[in-house]
């Protein structure tokens, strides 16, 4: 299986999605955190999945899932989760990883 790592600041997106949506959805929460689980092991199987996004920095990808989009960048073998944000938010500003 190819690499995948997650970065502290995607961890604390997936918390933050997590208690949100557990507040008046706790059975949702679940499954969604389980959903995204096998979206990035899918993401780690193939890297090349999803748009590359070249206005956010050098081989960053995003890859949609329902209301969220997946931000990461392929490579060494796997995949490096940067990001898990809400469609909504402005993905332009300088919060992206180097």
């Amino acid at each position: 299986m190819n690499r995948l790592s997650i970065s502290r600041q995607a961890r604390q997106d997936l918390k933050d999605i997590f208690v949100y949506v557990a507040r008046d959805k706790p059975e949702a929460a679940k499954r969604l955190r389980l959903a995204l689980g096998r979206v990035f092991r899918t993401l780690a199987r193939n890297p090349l999945m999803g748009e590359a996004r070249p206005d956010l920095g050098r081989d960053v990808r995003v890859f949609s899932f329902g209301s969220y989009g997946v931000f990461f960048r392929a490579g060494g073998g796997g995949v490096a989760i940067a990001r898990v944000l809400h469609g909504a938010r402005d993905v332009t500003g300088p919060w992206f990883p180097g």
